[in-house]
């Protein structure tokens, strides 16, 4: 069993959840890599994604759960060698079980391009409240899902909520621009963290083998 983290860029980050999904097992059963199935009248294979991340984010820390006899080495070369362009395996470590990675990752820092200024970085900070409109048109504060921000040399390092309480970097660009005029360009998700730890070393201190 493996947990992998991959990135999704050049192209990739314009697919979406579900046909990531139908990527990542295309590639695995092109590889020929070793993978379990469901049992039951339409079995299907035991793949498990995290959180979905917004379509046109650049990613350099996606991750999925695979019930394979692979090793953690042989699978990074094979996946590698067969995934569509804008795919590439990052890591893998062997693991005991699922780790359920929908679940317990809980947030995630990602770059935001940008011209932002220390002042509205402290200011949305200070303050109480930050008002978002979600897809159906109904505002929610998510100030408590805005958990670090920094400012660095050509934009802004943002850590927010991920997985069951989610703050969509695009979402918050979105409002930066509106709320404070901050001009922004490409987003990049650059890591997870688990109960305040990397992800990385969360999983193989937990789960692995």
């Amino acid at each position: 069993m493996l947990v992998v983290k991959y990135a999704k860029s050049d192209g990739a980050q314009f697919i979406s959840h579900l046909d990531t999904l139908r990527h990542l097992q295309k590639t695995i059963i092109r590889s020929k890599i070793s993978v379990e199935y469901s049992k039951g009248f339409n079995p299907h294979m035991l793949i498990f994604m995290s959180a979905p991340i917004g379509v046109g984010l650049i990613s350099e820390a996606e991750y999925f759960f695979l019930e394979t006899s692979e090793r953690a080495d042989g699978f990074i070369s094979l996946f590698n060698k067969f995934c569509p362009g804008g795919f590439k395996a990052l890591y893998a470590v062997e693991v005991k079980k699922n780790p359920n990675l929908q679940a317990i990752i809980d947030s995630a820092e990602y770059f935001i391009e940008c011209d932002i200024t220390d002042e509205i970085v402290s200011s949305v900070l200070s303050e109480g409240s930050f008002i978002v409109t979600d897809k159906k048109g109904v505002e929610k504060d998510v100030r408590s899902r805005i958990l670090a921000l920094e400012k660095c040399d050509n934009g802004l390092i943002a850590r927010l909520s991920f997985g069951n309480e989610t703050l969509r970097a695009d979402v918050f660009a979105q409002k930066l621009n509106e709320r404070y005029g901050v001009r922004t360009g490409t987003i990049v998700k650059k890591c997870c963290y688990i109960k305040g730890a990397s992800a990385d070393e969360y999983i193989k201190d937990t789960f692995g083998v």
